[in-house]
């Protein structure tokens, strides 16, 4: 049920925090950082996340009746912020294609303690009125997802109907609409688009607009990943120095997942779980559309919050749920593969599920 009105503010009421714990895990990190994932649905077919030969016209989507409504978002979201969570970024699927969205996103940033609300998304619904929709309703910051520049290529990729230019255009309405600092996610994929690095950099260079190259990481099982499709740290940043002059730059805060850089006229960044895990920083916690919670990207399990959320009327009980969960917490895959040099294939949750 979407929130409406100030009915659902009174019934709120009683969620909003009053004050912070600041939990952490068996590594001692704490929580900040809550990704929500509003939908499982998307309008792309990404190779590397939904690709179209298993998620076609026979594959079974969440029911609206399976999914949280807002009002539970909001609800889990007060509860996340009296344990120390500050930020909260909306993924999917794709999220712009969640009915009413701003609406949640109206509600999230009246949340005490909540610093900062951003959203990934691929761009193409990115009208001028949906983004001023989405900055007038409180989002902060934008990231969007592009793979390549050109036509064919980004085709291939996406699997969509969709070009490179209803993304650019998507990306030119979020900034007339006041988002500054847009991050643009492309992941980087061996023989298949590594080409683009310096034409991607040289697009959005001078626009304050922040290139963000990752590693094609092992999320999931249906992408079909092997190491040998992997472009490290190393191999991108040693294309770009053939091009340009860069250098490192300082992470803007501890658990920042890129590494920086600065180029001519431009940033970058460089995410990259595979040749350099970031698990010692991990402050985040993965909320899925279904009300499954995951303490790792590359979970194989999960904790069942929506049946929780159903049957308890205690905020108290669900407080404690999510204490002990984080508590318990010890995930440390990304480091541990590395370590163990051990890549075998496991059942993961899927990228297009879990949030990315």
């Amino acid at each position: 049920m979407a929130c409406k009105g100030s009915a659902v503010r009174d019934r709120l009421a009683p969620h909003l925090n009053t004050g912070i714990m600041n939990i952490t895990d068996k590594y001692e990190r704490k929580l900040r950082d809550l990704r929500i994932s509003v939908t499982d649905k998307c309008n792309f077919r990404c190779t590397y996340c939904m690709p179209k030969e298993i998620y076609n016209s026979n594959y079974k989507f969440l029911k609206r009746t399976e999914i949280l409504s807002f009002e539970e978002i909001i609800k889990l979201s007060n509860i996340f912020s009296s344990m120390g969570v500050k930020k909260i970024r909306l993924t999917g699927g794709e999220p712009l294609l969640r009915k009413n969205i701003h609406v949640l996103i109206n509600y999230l940033k009246d949340i005490k303690n909540i610093d900062d609300i951003s959203m990934t998304t691929n761009g193409v619904l990115l009208s001028e009125k949906k983004a001023v929709l989405l900055k007038d309703s409180g989002l902060n910051r934008l990231t969007v997802s592009l793979d390549s520049l050109d036509p064919n290529k980004f085709s291939t990729i996406s699997g969509s109907k969709y070009s490179p230019e209803n993304v650019l255009q998507g990306i030119n309405n979020a900034r007339k609409a006041g988002f500054d600092n847009i991050k643009i996610n492309m992941v980087i994929k061996k023989n298949v688009n590594h080409k683009d690095i310096i034409p991607m950099l040289e697009k959005f260079q001078g626009t304050g607009c922040i290139v963000r190259f990752i590693e094609f990481m092992d999320v999931g099982n249906v992408n079909l990943w092997s190491k040998k499709d992997v472009l490290s740290l190393d191999d991108i940043l040693s294309i770009i120095s053939e091009k340009y002059h860069i250098n490192s730059l300082e992470k803007n805060y501890s658990s920042e997942v890129a590494k920086r850089w600065s180029y001519d006229g431009g940033e970058f960044g460089i995410i990259s779980s595979i040749s350099n895990p970031f698990c010692g920083d991990c402050s985040r916690l993965r909320l899925t559309a279904e009300g499954k919670i995951f303490t790792c990207l590359f979970a194989n399990n999960s904790y069942d919050i929506k049946n929780l959320l159903r049957t308890s009327k205690s905020d108290y009980d669900i407080k404690q749920f999510l204490t002990n969960m984080w508590t318990n917490r010890d995930d440390k895959y990304s480091e541990n593969r590395l370590s163990n040099n051990n890549y075998k294939i496991i059942k993961k949750a899927e990228m297009s599920y879990i949030g990315g």
